[in-house]
């Protein structure tokens, strides 16, 4: 479980669409998140794991907020905010498409989504990064509109959301491809509808555009999934260190590159278009970096609580990393986490020593991911 106390509601931090209806179904501790709150917990992260791999589960995701880019030079300045290719991707496609300082660290992993050849949005991890965007299109003074737009995303999870989702919204959503999304208006909702999500599990996020709405798209899901064992969830922290995937800040940060947390594969250095962090990539590439990040198995029994900070990773009495994010996998019967360790050691079958505020923990380097299929 995680460690909580008391937050309190105010106007200061913004509530989601959907934030009436995850009171009315039971969550029970909130964090804050791009300056909203986000749901972290209805039943228990272990009981909210249960359901969703058993049924169907909303998640009201409306904290990553979305950069919209629109204009003449939309393309240029969403092109120069990742080391993606972005001209690779087409108009209805999305793409995961990381944000890099000029030192090639994290800003941020937003997934940007092609409107049109000249309007994207980036849907956002935790950070201010839209004053970044608007910083740099105005630095560069490019011909080109950066707002936060009316988008408010909303998850639907587990091996039932195709069925939930066809029953609402049609039998087309059967051909929607995976990181292809469509606009669609149900009921004089409004929305983009992708097939993508936070986890491996089969997985749909609806981009709500219009705000006022947000309960109502709920309630018309609900009333729908009734024998669908539907549930109210969040993201899981099991299911995205079982899948593989890194979560922004928890995982990886600005002190931290695309080559240490195997995000390599995205950066295309061959391209003729410039981006940010370009040049020190390059120069990270050819020396190779100095840290990677691995997955681990801890021994013992099953644990019951998350890490609220990154713990040092030893061998015999040298520090070689950090432990990152830790869960136990009821699918697999282990504990399981990220480290980060100096790459001398980023060994498969490495024994390390992870230090807690209370105790020692013996574990062995792993691959990642646990889960490679996707749902």
């Amino acid at each position: 479980m995680y460690k909580t106390s008391k937050i309190i509601f105010s106007p200061r931090v913004r509530k989601s669409p959907y934030f009436d209806s995850t009171i009315k179904y039971g969550a029970q501790a909130f964090t804050v998140y791009n300056h909203m709150y986000l749901p972290i917990a209805f039943e228990g992260t272990l009981e909210d794991y249960k359901k969703v791999i058993d049924g169907v589960q909303l998640w009201d995701v409306g904290c990553e907020r979305q950069i919209e880019i629109k204009g003449k030079d939309a393309e240029k300045l969403s092109q120069f905010l990742t080391p993606r290719n972005i001209k690779k991707c087409s108009k209805g496609q999305a793409m995961y498409a990381p944000f890099l300082d000029f030192d090639g660290g994290f800003l941020n992993d937003p997934v940007m989504l092609k409107i049109n050849d000249d309007h994207f949005w980036f849907s956002l991890a935790d950070g201010d990064s839209l004053l970044w965007a608007q910083g740099i299109a105005a630095g560069y003074k490019l011909d080109v509109n950066v707002n936060e737009p009316d988008v408010s995303p909303l998850q639907v999870q587990g091996p039932n959301s195709t069925t939930l989702m066809i029953r609402v919204f049609g039998d087309w959503i059967k051909e929607l491809d995976f990181y292809k999304f469509r606009e669609f208006t149900y009921e004089g909702i409004p929305m983009v509808i992708a097939r993508m999500g936070y986890s491996r599990e089969r997985c749909y996020e609806i981009f709500l555009q219009d705000y006022d709405r947000g309960n109502d798209l709920w309630e018309l899901l609900w009333k729908h999934g009734d024998d669908l064992n539907i549930s109210a969830g969040t993201p899981n922290q099991i299911l995205r260190l079982e899948a593989g995937i890194l979560s922004y800040l928890s995982d990886m940060e600005r002190t931290n590159n695309p080559y240490e947390v195997g995000l390599d594969w995205m950066i295309d250095l061959d391209q003729a278009d410039d981006f940010i962090g370009k040049d020190a990539l390059k120069v990270i590439n050819e020396a190779g970096p100095e840290r990677k990040l691995m997955g681990a198995e801890i021994a013992g029994e099953a644990m019951t609580v998350f890490n609220d900070e990154h713990w040092p990773v030893f061998i015999d009495d040298k520090r070689i990393g950090s432990m990152m994010s830790l869960a136990y996998s009821p699918r697999l019967k282990k504990n399981i986490c990220y480290v980060i360790v100096q790459t001398a050691f980023a060994t498969e079958g490495q024994s390390i020593r992870v230090i807690t505020p209370d105790t020692e923990l013996e574990a062995v380097i792993v691959k990642l991911p646990w889960f490679k299929e996707r749902a």
